[in-house]
């Protein structure tokens, strides 16, 4: 068997940030020495650094960076302004619109729910992919030809609405959007048996669009549930509502896609399994492979702490989706009973607004003294065992490494009832209802009034962690659905040289 080829795509991830999803990405790649890899990540914008040591199987990193450019051709292609310019004439002296009109009234039909044909919407956003690497995706977006096209669907939309009907600001953010994300469909894809997408996003375009032009296998890993978090994402964003309305649309499409399209789909718990097989995922195409950790570097040690005080540890980022005001509620009770009790934050600020309203919180509740914001660390395992205790309170996870990186450590966990927590943490910790900082609270009493228990507790939550959910249990799994869908690219591969050998005969 020759060397299986597989493209990775994400979004706001790896290898330029920090977090869960990344770390998962970085052990695939370093681990599946005998896979070469090529990576595709969608970024904010171009001006990131690497964050990860990237390692020789890792041929090629095409990069797509969102915002911050006024050319994105320039960056993701890299090629010369000639050859722009080139595409700018041809863009602006043929009659592209005519191409371009029924794919833009397709994707709109989607958007507002009144089409459900995601057979034919795969092939628009192929064939959107085939206009662009034709014409100009800047000057085509900003024609006056495009604008009145959507102008007059939108129009048309709301022609019988009466209320709250969509402002020029909301037309104009509506197709701002469609500019912004559909850049992750300007990269020349290269050639690969299997294309890995990270996320029921717009980073599986590229998987997609490479099943529709290379039969390339699409494998789809659910890390969070991609639609759940931009729901929630939504009803805390104070965008207009016909602007809300039409991204939550946009979202909703290119989810239900990646489920549709994907030859196996690869939740990292049974708990996303169920909003899967809710957007209509075949149960046959789910195959959940939960995320493993090196076992040998995530074990209890002792750690020289400043302080000889109760400790209660998150690792998070400061992101209102973590739910850091359960966190520091939960430490103003536990304050009242134990004193000199300390509730540590280990994380980056990813949302400065929100640490704000946290920091504030600190001083309104008078909890300075018992909670340290102690920024990011680089050695999360030094983290957890400055703990006596580790705590997640999020609002919405999937599968955390925070959980089972601190039960190989030996530490009691009490987190938040989300995604899979469960699944690996119940008899072992205990899981608290979300924002329950009350319930959260007793726990973290008892645990610490109980050291004995928690010993004992410690002890079993890493030989459970040994026994299922390692790096190398991780590697193995995904090893597996690799080689099985490279199998299927070959037969198919096989079945139509033979039906080309066999129409050359008649």
């Amino acid at each position: 068997m020759s060397r299986i080829k597989v493209v990775w795509t994400g979004e706001g991830t790896y290898p330029y940030v920090t977090g869960g999803v990344s770390t998962w990405a970085d052990i695939l790649v370093h681990e599946l020495k005998n896979i070469d890899f090529i990576l595709i990540p969608i970024q904010m914008h171009p001006y990131v650094k690497l964050k990860f040591d990237i390692p020789p199987n890792v041929a090629e990193i095409i990069n797509i960076p969102l915002w911050g450019t006024e050319e994105p051709i320039e960056y993701i292609r890299k090629i010369e302004f000639s050859k722009i310019y080139e595409a700018k004439i041809r863009t602006k002296v043929s009659d592209t619109i005519d191409k371009l009109r029924p794919i833009m009234i397709l994707v709109l039909d989607h958007i507002y729910r009144k089409k459900d044909d995601l057979d034919a919407l795969g092939d628009a956003i192929y064939e959107f992919y085939e206009y662009f690497h034709i014409y100009d995706y800047y000057e085509t977006f900003r024609s006056e030809e495009l604008w009145n096209v959507y102008k007059e669907y939108i129009l048309e939309h709301y022609k019988n609405t009466k209320e709250d009907l969509p402002t020029v600001f909301d037309m104009i953010e509506g197709l701002r959007y469609l500019y912004r994300f559909f850049i992750s469909l300007l990269p020349k894809l290269p050639e690969a048996h299997i294309y890995h997408s990270s996320a029921a996003a717009f980073c599986g375009l590229s998987c997609i669009i490479a099943k529709k032009k290379f039969n390339s296998k699409f494998l789809l890993t659910e890390h969070g549930v991609y639609i759940r978090e931009q729901y929630l994402a939504a009803s805390r964003n104070q965008m207009p509502y016909r602007t809300k309305e039409f991204m939550m649309g946009l979202i909703t499409l290119v989810s239900k896609l990646n489920f549709h399209f994907a030859d196996v789909v690869s939740p990292v718990c049974n708990y996303n399994s169920r909003w899967e097989k809710k957007w209509g995922v075949d149960e046959k195409k789910i195959h959940t492979i939960y995320n493993g950790i090196d076992t040998n570097k995530f074990k209890k040690f002792d750690v020289q702490k400043d302080e000889d005080r109760p400790t209660v540890v998150m690792v998070a980022r400061i992101d209102p989706l973590k739910d850091i005001e359960t966190f520091i509620r939960t430490a103003k009770i536990v304050a009242k009973e134990i004193p000199d009790v300390l509730f540590k934050l280990y994380g980056p600020m990813v949302d400065e607004k929100y640490y704000h309203i946290c920091q504030d919180l600190t001083k309104e509740l008078g909890v300075e003294q018992n909670f340290l914001f102690a920024g990011s660390t680089s050695s999360p395992q030094s983290a957890y065992n400055e703990g006596d205790i580790v705590m997640l309170t999020s609002i919405s996870e999937a599968f955390p490494f925070v959980v089972i990186e601190a039960m190989a450590c030996e530490k009691v966990v009490v987190s938040s009832d989300v995604g899979g927590t469960k699944e690996v943490l119940e008899g072992y910790g205990y899981v608290i209802k979300p924002k329950d900082y009350q319930e959260f609270a007793d726990k973290v009493i008892y645990v610490l009034k109980n050291p004995d228990v928690a010993r004992e507790m410690g002890v079993d939550a890493r030989e459970f962690i040994l026994n299922d959910f390692t790096t190398e249990d991780m590697v193995d799994n995904y090893s597996v659905v690799y080689k099985n869908l490279y199998n299927e690219y070959i037969e198919t591969e096989d079945e139509e040289w033979k039906q080309q050998v066999a129409l050359a005969k008649i």
